[in-house]
């Protein structure tokens, strides 16, 4: 069987749409991120307060609010669920891929960009982050959009191209802040040293471009400086972005190889050929095209692994150009190494919730001991034969090498899919994060007021619940939700949830042997 170009464009389409949207509702939102911003939009609309954001009643000038407002607007359609909260990110993850398909289609040829965008939707950490409730899929949609129509203006000096560059760079600017414009820009910079040019410099700052931004962006920033002051400036600018990258913030360190095996498992299942295209390395430095990409990669690259904090999802910021220079060199070969990452990924994914039981006895965190127990009652037969079936796919996928290259990597992309979205995030969100969702459900249910929560930070606790609670040391009466390992020192006088070592519990008092009595 050959794929023509009009299938592939219909593989492609239901590929994107299955892949982002496919099951948003069938895992409980993650905690801290997928809560932090849930929970932000519901005490938006609890205050009747749309530009400042509030968690558990304390503010956090973390992001900008433009993910919470489209949120709003999707749970105004669909209700107060996962679907809804979830939904703003998977159309921008839609929209991510549309945007590398029509420029590499532009530039490479349809067959180039049917390899890139079938690459990218697959990519491990773009399948999960990209449908996550999170600022992270309107960024890079933003960056990339940004990126590509910014290469235009440079080449073919058509203002409508800089004035769309804008608008990206302003919804980015919204989305997560000022890496929305350092991104672009020092690539711009970068790749105008590489090519000995400075002209495109001063076409850039194109005063229609710059009205857009200035529409789209400040006024947000203006009203929240005119409610917080100069506690939005340094909580927002210094804290949360300059900080970050002179210090490891909040305990998220690594050090300058951080990112390598980052990479090397995000880009799975066809990270082997996007690494053999680097073997053509003096090739791309050559192409106008090919080395814009490779500085866009570099520079993300490099400065991220240079900052002080270092959280995995930032290299996703120079994961388009991967996946298009990956994309480009599947076209360039027929010795495509497609199957063997996946089979040895989902072998280990097969055999690790069965092998997880043996590293208790190694193992101190209680809670962790506690969560490992139930792993096999949620990992269960279905799983183990349903994994083997998927990696006798992919055993089969590698053994025919002559099979059409569309059509071994589409099949491997579908294996990925349906291993992530399928079989592993429902069951470990049901591992994870359904005890605190249940627990939530019960507090809302009884209408309890004097909560407490301990050990952990859970935001979707709140999200849930509809409810806030003070985060202190517990005293007698309280209601309180936690990790049952961090109430070992407490008498419970009920127990209202306990599961997976998480519980809701009512405080009679602390152990005597505690209290010194």
């Amino acid at each position: 069987m050959i794929l023509t170009e009009k299938t592939r464009r219909l593989f492609l389409i239901i590929y994107v749409l299955a892949g982002f949207l496919w099951g948003l509702e069938n895992t409980p939102l993650f905690d801290e991120d997928e809560g932090f911003f849930a929970e932000g939009t519901r005490e938006m609309v609890a205050r009747n307060d749309f530009v400042s954001s509030f968690v558990n009643q304390e503010q956090r000038f973390d992001k900008p609010p433009l993910t919470n407002w489209l949120q709003y607007a999707s749970a105004q359609v669909f209700g107060w669920n996962e679907f809804a909260i979830r939904l703003p990110s998977a159309l921008a993850a839609i929209l991510w891929m549309l945007i590398i398909y029509l420029f590499t289609k532009h530039r490479l040829g349809e067959r180039v960009a049917f390899f890139a965008t079938l690459i990218a939707a697959s990519s491990l950490q773009i399948t999960i982050v990209g449908k996550a409730a999170l600022a992270d899929s309107l960024l890079n949609a933003s960056v990339t959009g940004a990126m590509f129509c910014l290469y235009e203006a440079f080449w073919n000096h058509n203002r409508k191209f800089l004035w769309v560059f804008y608008t990206f760079t302003a919804i980015g600017f919204m989305a997560k802040g000022p890496i929305a414009i350092l991104i672009p820009g020092a690539v711009f910079l970068i790749y105008l040293i590489r090519w000995k040019t400075w002209k495109p410099l001063l076409k850039i700052f194109d005063p229609v471009g710059l009205g857009i931004f200035l529409v789209i962006a400040v006024p947000w920033y203006i009203l929240e400086y005119q409610r917080a002051g100069m506690d939005f400036i340094n909580g927002f600018f210094f804290r949360h972005n300059v900080n970050r990258f002179q210090t490891a913030f909040e305990g998220h360190y690594g050090g300058i190889l951080y990112f390598v095996p980052i990479l090397v498992l995000g880009l799975l299942p066809f990270t082997a050929i996007i690494l053999k295209s680097f073997g053509k390395i003096r090739f791309i430095w050559s192409d106008k095209l090919l080395s814009f990409l490779f500085i866009w990669f570099g520079l993300v690259f490099v400065l991220f692994s240079l900052s002080g904090t270092k959280l995995h999802h930032y290299i996703i910021y120079g994961y388009s150009p991967l996946c298009m220079i990956g994309g480009w060199y599947a076209t360039k070969t027929h010795k495509l190494p497609v199957a063997w990452p996946s089979f040895i990924l989902l072998g280990w994914l097969a055999l690790i919730p069965f092998m997880v039981g043996l590293a208790i006895p190694e193992i101190t965190n209680a809670y962790a001991v506690d969560v490992i127990r139930v792993v096999p009652e949620i990992f269960d037969a279905q799983y183990a034969v349903i994994m083997c079936l998927l990696v006798g796919l992919l055993l089969i996928i590698w053994i025919k090498k002559d099979w059409q290259a569309e059509i071994r990597m589409g099949l491997t992309g579908i294996v990925l899919l349906i291993t992530v979205n399928i079989l592993w995030m429902p069951r470990l969100g049901t591992l994870l994060q359904l005890p605190v969702k249940e627990a939530a459900l019960i507090v809302k249910k009884r209408g309890d007021k004097n909560l407490v929560v301990l050990d952990h930070y859970n935001p979707s606790f709140h999200f849930y619940s509809g409810l806030y609670a003070q985060e202190r040391k517990p005293k007698a009466g309280d209601i309180v939700f936690g990790r049952k390992a961090g109430l070992s020192h407490y008498d419970f006088q009920e127990i209202i949830f306990e599961k997976h070592g998480i519980v809701l519990v009512k405080i009679r008092k602390k152990k005597q042997e505690e209290t010194g009595h």
